[in-house]
């Protein structure tokens, strides 16, 4: 059995982090999504299939050739968009059954497992609470797949969502090459499904696991919190800690960090390769600090996402943020995470204000942005890629 891991869409409502990154490719603790999808479960496939297209030579630049010594094979997706077409891009290349996950979101190791045993064509789905944004399927008792619908509106369909992970075989291709565009001009994995259904022969399989859905630059918290909040004993892949160090809970330190005295760690914290947190720091729970980064003295750091390369230096307050790659917010960056009247943050995406379902945000910042001394953020704002600030700028 092979994998074919979908990586081919450019991910828009992540921007500015889809910039310069593809989604996939997102560094969560020290690994990229695609890796805590699958490096659990490699050893059960002969080979990986990665579908591309978006920034594809990333893909090619951080995997090589193979990945825990199974090759990767490279399939660049078409014009066509959308699931069904990028699995079309297969044929020809891939033979027998295979697994197809969608390198987009977060699943549990055992619901991809149980998708793996099931027999024939099937797709992992999730109960939602709100039916009406998925793809949802009816089944009988059985389990046997009764029908599907996008985003149904009427209360006699049930809650089981398409997660975007499928079972299939070599079979396929010549039914998805038969099958038109949709209206929106995209070949439909569900038209091929709808196929098999009437057929009697396509099953679902619950997944009772995470399924975390990373659509938005703050959905990084949830995942952080996640991991992060999942540590049960401290992991010290060789560090330097200081005398004087407070450590409350479980942490994770990756190779080559150094603690200096007077830090206080209050939670579960997670440390990047060769990251240094500078004396009397505060650093708050489910905290994320990537490789070479940098935190500086009697900075307060509190439930946030930090990239690579990033400095933090002296006397700055963030929490709840979302912080990208090569950037250097200077002494005295401060950022707002409440609103004064208590409710969710929303945040301007693609010109739209979005509702982030979130009590606390604060600033989205992302790759090589610099502030200057003493800026002040308000809550949910973004700074794009390469943006700056002048010295006592308020970001409204």
């Amino acid at each position: 059995m092979n994998l074919v891991i979908m990586a081919a869409w450019e991910g828009s409502r992540m921007r500015p982090f889809t910039n310069t990154v593809p989604k996939p490719l997102l560094q969560i603790c020290g690994k990229s999504i695609i890796e805590h999808n699958i490096e659990w479960i490699i050893q059960e496939f002969d080979e990986i299939f990665m579908v591309v297209k978006y920034k594809k030579e990333s893909f090619i630049s951080y995997f090589g050739s193979e990945y825990q010594w199974k090759q990767i094979h490279y399939i660049e997706q078409g014009d066509i968009q959308w699931t069904g077409a990028a699995i079309l891009a297969l044929d020809g290349k891939i033979s027998g059954d295979f697994i197809v996950v969608s390198g987009d979101d977060l699943y549990d190791k055992n619901d991809i497992l149980a998708l793996i045993k099931q027999s024939g064509y099937a797709t992992l789905c999730k109960r939602v609470h709100n039916p009406e944004l998925f793809g949802i399927f009816n089944c009988d008792s059985t389990w046997k797949a009764t029908g599907i619908i996008e985003k149904p509106t009427e209360a006699k369909y049930w809650n089981l969502a398409n997660i975007g992970n499928h079972k299939f075989d070599d079979k396929i291709f010549d039914i998805l090459k038969s099958i038109p565009l949709s209206v929106r001009g995209e070949l439909e994995v569900t038209d091929l499904i709808n196929i098999y259904i009437q057929q009697g022969i396509y099953s679902i399989v619950e997944a009772h696991g995470q399924w975390l859905s990373i659509g938005y630059p703050w959905d990084l918290l949830k995942v952080n919190e996640s991991i992060i909040g999942s540590y049960t004993e401290t992991i010290d892949k060789w560090s330097i800690i200081e005398p004087n160090v407070f450590i409350k809970w479980y942490i994770y330190l990756e190779e080559g960090v150094i603690l200096k005295s007077g830090t206080y760690i209050e939670w579960n914290v997670y440390f990047g390769k060769w990251s240094v947190i500078w004396p009397n720091a505060y650093i708050r729970w489910n905290t994320s600090i990537g490789e070479n980064s940098k935190v500086g003295s009697s900075v307060e750091l509190k439930n946030s996402y930090v990239g690579s390369h990033t400095h933090i230096p002296h006397l700055s307050y963030i929490g709840d943020s979302v912080i990208g790659n090569n950037t250097n917010l200077w002494g005295g960056t401060k950022v707002a995470n409440l609103r004064h009247d208590g409710k969710n943050i929303r945040v301007m995406v693609k010109n739209q204000l979005v509702d982030t379902g979130r009590h606390k945000l604060g600033a989205i910042i992302w790759d090589n942005v610099h502030t200057g001394i003493d800026t002040l953020i308000y809550p949910g704002r973004i700074i794009s890629t390469d943006g700056t600030t002048l010295p006592g700028d308020i970001v409204k």
